[in-house]
Formats: C-alpha cells, sequence, structure tokens
C-alpha cells in the first residue's frame, strides 16, 4: 500500500475516534493531513470506501500482532502465546477510540456485506488461533478440549475487554494477561483430568472453520494463486527449464497453503511472492501482477 493511501487511512482512523464516521467529514480528513481535497478522490472514492479501508488496515495491524515473531521462534509455546495475547492488548487499549466507533455505530450499506464476512473470518482464524496455542502448551491430551479451551479463554478475553471499553479504570496488562493464562491452566488441567467426550467436536470444529466465509478479496486471491499453478503445471519444461516450473508450482502451493493459517506468516509470504518475481516468465507475469496488487494494494 502506497505511503499517501496509509496517511490518509491512518488520518481518517484517528478523525473518526474522535468524531465517529457520521460526523467527519472528508474535509475534516483532509485538514488533519494538511492536502487538498480533491487529492483525496484519487485514492477513494466516498467516505464509505475509506470506511472501509479503515476496517480492513485495522483488521491486518490487528492480526499481525498475532504471528511469531522471528526473535520468539526460541521461546516456548507458552511464552509465545503471552507476547502475543500481550501485543493484542495492547494493540485494543491503543485503538480503544476507533473500536467503540466501529461496535457503536451502523456501517453504511455500502460493502456491508464484504465488512460482515471480514468479521466472521476475523472470528474463525482467532479461534483457531487460540486453539493451536493450546495444543502446543498443552500436549496431545489437550487435543480433544483444545477448541472447548479456545472458547473459553474469548469469553473471559471479550468480558474484560468490554469492562476496559466501556471506561473502567485502566488495569495492568500484564496481570491480566497473566491472569488469564493460569485460568486456562485451570480450564485445561479439569478437562484433560476429567475426562469424557469433548462438548465442542474437534472435527466438526474444524469443518466449521474451513467454511467459514470469505470475502471477495479473499476468493480472488485463492483464484490467482491456482491460475498461476494451472499456467505452471502446463508450461513446457523444455522451453523454461524443469526447475523454474517445478520452483513455481511449489512455491504457489506452499503459498496456497500458508494462507490457511488462521494467522499466516507475513515475512514467508513476502519471501515466497519476491521469488515467484524472481520466477516468472512473460506467461505468468499477469496474474502474478494481480496476486501481488490484491494482497499489498497501493
Amino acid at each position: 500500500m502506497s505511503d499517501k493511501k496509509v496517511q490518509i487511512i491512518e488520518a481518517a482512523m484517528r478523525c473518526f475516534s474522535r468524531k465517529g464516521f457520521h460526523a467527519t467529514s472528508i474535509q475534516e480528513i483532509v485538514d488533519e493531513l494538511g492536502m487538498a481535497k480533491g487529492s483525496i478522490y484519487f485514492y477513494f472514492k466516498s467516505k464509505e470506501e475509506l470506511l472501509q479501508s479503515v476496517f480492513w488496515h485495522y483488521a491486518e495491524r490487528m492480526m499481525s500482532g498475532m504471528s511469531v515473531l522471528p526473535e520468539e521462534r526460541h521461546l516456548p509455546p507458552r511464552d509465545q502465546f503471552r507476547l502475543q495475547l500481550k501485543r493484542r492488548l495492547a494493540f485494543f487499549r491503543d485503538n480503544r477510540e476507533l473500536l467503540l466507533m466501529l461496535v457503536r455505530e451502523p456501517h453504511p450499506a455500502t460493502n456491508q456485506q464484504e465488512t460482515f464476512k471480514l468479521m466472521l473470518g476475523i472470528r474463525a482464524r482467532t479461534l483457531k488461533w487460540k486453539q493451536q496455542h493450546i495444543e502446543a502448551i498443552y500436549g496431545p491430551s489437550a487435543r480433544p478440549y483444545a477448541w472447548e479451551g479456545a472458547a473459553l479463554l474469548g469469553g473471559m478475553f471479550q468480558e474484560l475487554m468490554h469492562t476496559y471499553m466501556l471506561g473502567q479504570p485502566p488495569f495492568d496488562g500484564d496481570r491480566m494477561i497473566d491472569y488469564l493464562l493460569l485460568r486456562l491452566d485451570d480450564i485445561m488441567d479439569g478437562l484433560i483430568g476429567r475426562g469424557g467426550a469433548p462438548l465442542i467436536d474437534p472435527e466438526v470444529a474444524e469443518i466449521a472453520i474451513d467454511d467459514s466465509p470469505t470475502t471477495g478479496a479473499e476468493q480472488e486471491i485463492r483464484r490467482l494463486i491456482r491460475e498461476l499453478l494451472r499456467l505452471a503445471e502446463q508450461s513446457d519444461e523444455r522451453e523454461i527449464g524443469a526447475e523454474r516450473r517445478s520452483d513455481m508450482v511449489g512455491v504457489a502451493s506452499r503459498l496456497e497453503d500458508e494462507l490457511t493459517k488462521p494467522i499466516p506468516d507475513r515475512f514467508i509470504v513476502r519471501g515466497m511472492l519476491a521469488y515467484m518475481k524472481e520466477l516468472a516468465i512473460p506467461a505468468w507475469r499477469e496474474p502474478l501482477e494481480a496476486l501481488v496488487k490484491k494482497m499489498h494494494p497501493q
């Protein structure tokens, strides 16, 4: 995304946070930036389109904090999860007013369906993220109960965040995260110790997550990856070389797999896109350029 577009989105986030979407004018957003009013329409056709971009930008930033940073990979699973929860809490704290605006104000009819799909997708990915961490922390014996643990942890986190959002005195973030993890210990120890059939069937949960709604942008990204796979598989390896053909098929397949994760590793994704650009022959460039633009819009 271009620097100017990011600047406009972040200015809009500040304005919407202060006054709300409906009470904020385009003029106030451009005044925040010190740019001419007409210039903003080069990037966004309407205030409604700008709000949609704010929502996507907010979601992308929130989800990026839930990934494991390179310097954290050596840490035990519990410590990794703790740091990610801490970043998630800090993100909500730093964007409190914007989040309140998004919750309180009715969304414009424009792109409402896409926004709803995005919200459902975020919930599904977040639940899967918690479930995977619970399995990593508590081991194979936790697998039948990991979805229940994820749901219960999510409920505790959400209620504590609602308390904060409603204007209660600020609480200690480190203490809150430690409290949540200790309660998760209690939950998982109880579920594993008592045994019995899980309330949430793991196989049913996996199917439900896989079938969660996808946005038009996500569907288009999948279509473009599969188009690249088709083109690479149909290419004559005598003309382009067997290794080039094999590498493109491999990296495109790996990218598709990475994007099915609840929180794709953005460093891996960027590296794969860069390698695909190196491999691309003229016949592959059009869908590849469209894919890059879709994943990193200008």
